[in-house]
């Protein structure tokens, strides 16, 4: 039986190559084309009322009000330089199993927010683990810096996840990150402003 030559060999193999980037980038253009599409179709996050629950995935939430405060939900002052932008809430846990991952689940529609602090109202301390079908009240806090004009009405945004039985890494369950789906405005108290 014969051989292939030496270039006989090169030519499949830069074939192969060729076959393969070809088809890595049509793969590429249609999971930008679909993600184009998506979001071109994608209508406006519905806006609700305060106090209006939520259902966004693993969580419930219902936002109640927002003030600027010189200290922390539990007593503690506030870094000289900054502020807290503070958010009302209840959180609740639809799901079966305790979980600590509704960090990123309302965030305000401020450039530059930084990552949120939580307390329990009931006893002022930190939130840490939400336990299933337990629902909270929580405070959301933002350090933000002093200087920072703040609106009149703070526009939130509560974000959805979705549960996916194998997620395309691991072939692990989880919650996943998906769409907006709400958005909240609520009138924000300034601290020494007239009520």
């Amino acid at each position: 039986m014969k051989q292939p030559s030496r270039s006989q060999k090169a030519r499949k193999a830069f074939t192969a190559k060729l076959i393969a980037g070809i088809g890595g980038f049509a793969a590429a253009a249609l999971s930008l084309g679909l993600s184009l599409y998506q979001a071109r179709t994608a209508g406006e996050i519905a806006t609700v009322a305060p106090g209006t629950s939520v259902d966004s995935g693993q969580w419930n939430v219902t936002l109640y009000s927002a003030r600027v405060s010189s200290e922390m939900p539990d007593g503690s002052r506030i870094p000289d330089g900054k502020k807290a932008l503070v958010v009302e809430a209840a959180l609740e846990n639809i799901t079966e199993e305790s979980s600590n991952l509704y960090r990123r689940t309302i965030r305000p529609d401020l450039a530059d927010a930084p990552e949120p602090q939580f307390y329990l109202m009931r006893d002022r301390g930190t939130l840490w683990d939400l336990q299933p079908l337990m629902p909270e009240k929580i405070a959301v806090v933002w350090q933000v810096p002093a200087s920072q004009k703040l609106p009149d009405r703070l526009s939130l945004t509560i974000a959805g996840t979705t549960y996916k039985a194998k997620d395309n890494l691991y072939a692990a369950p989880g919650w996943f990150p998906a769409s907006d789906v709400a958005k909240v405005e609520l009138p924000l108290w300034q601290q020494g402003a007239a009520q």
